[in-house]
């Protein structure tokens, strides 16, 4: 899976943006979940467990609805809301 489709994959799935600082087109693991990530983790616990080992060596910024980079122990409830406050 190339790096702008797996961005896009997570953004579907789990309803957040992520940047992986790779080439676009730079092949990584595919992301193959079929349900999002629990509302009540980390950030970093989702990180850990289903993005850092598909990404191998590449950097992975993680932005919320604002454009900001919210702190890692953030739940993902939180950061999912940032997308939709007014």
């Amino acid at each position: 899976m190339q790096v702008v489709e797996f961005e896009q994959r997570i953004f579907d799935l789990e309803g957040v943006r992520i940047i992986v600082r790779a080439p676009r087109n730079e092949e990584v693991g595919d992301y193959d979940y079929k349900k999002s990530y629990p509302q009540n983790n980390s950030i970093r616990e989702w990180l850990d467990t289903r993005v850092l080992n598909r990404v191998g060596d590449f950097d992975v910024v993680v932005v919320d609805g604002t454009g900001a980079l919210p702190n890692r122990k953030t739940h993902m409830a939180t950061l999912r809301d940032s997308y939709y406050e007014e």
